[in-house]
């Protein structure tokens, strides 16, 4: 029954947005056109985050963020919001992927902070940080887990577990020459598929 009412929620928000570009947009717009197409992207994140903040439903949450290079070249950073929902389930939900201009703690607090009011969370809901093990993230003096900890004491801070895996699979491959020639294999399985056109 809940993987029902999950599909008939999407398709109501489907119907919706199809009905607000029926309405806004002149009819010779093409639906394969660039500009709206981010239309259509941009209106269907506004729904999905939408979503998102009534299941949240102003409760206490936890922040998952990781920051990297996006194919440009430009530092950005994805911002998770976990929650218990309604049901008692734990929910993961990407809530944005923000440009930054750096990765220095103070910087990453601001965007995080500002993403948060503009959705109109508080930090001091705040119950949770998972980062990497990035001294601008778990710094014990200036990192950015100890800047949200002084905004909301509550912010407990725990180490990603991916990341985490991640190390521990590069341990172990390197004690291990057949997991070793597994993760080339597997790697280069995934270049191959990646830059295929097909």
């Amino acid at each position: 029954g809940n993987f029902l009412e999950i599909i008939s929620w999407y398709a109501n928000k489907c119907d919706k947005i199809r009905d607000y570009f029926l309405e806004h947009t002149p009819l010779n717009d093409q639906m394969n056109s660039p500009m709206i197409q981010k239309d259509i992207v941009s209106a269907c994140k506004i729904e999905t985050v939408k979503a998102i903040l009534e299941e949240l439903n102003g409760d206490y949450f936890a922040l998952l963020v990781d920051e990297s290079f996006d194919v440009s070249h430009k530092e950005q950073m994805a911002i998770v919001l976990c929650y218990i929902d309604r049901m008692r389930f734990v929910m993961e939900r990407l809530i944005d992927i923000v440009h930054v201009e750096d990765t220095s703690a103070s910087s990453l607090k601001e965007a995080i902070f500002n993403l948060l009011a503009q959705h109109s969370l508080s930090p001091s809901s705040v119950r949770g940080q998972c980062y990497d093990g990035a001294s601008n993230m778990q710094g014990e003096i200036n990192g950015l887990k100890m800047l949200i900890r002084r905004e909301s004491k509550s912010a407990h801070s725990i180490h990603c577990f991916a990341h985490q895996l991640q190390l521990t699979l590069v341990g172990v491959s390197k004690k291990c020459v057949e997991v070793g020639k597994l993760v080339v294999l597997v790697s280069n399985i995934f270049n191959v598929l990646e830059s295929s056109f097909k």
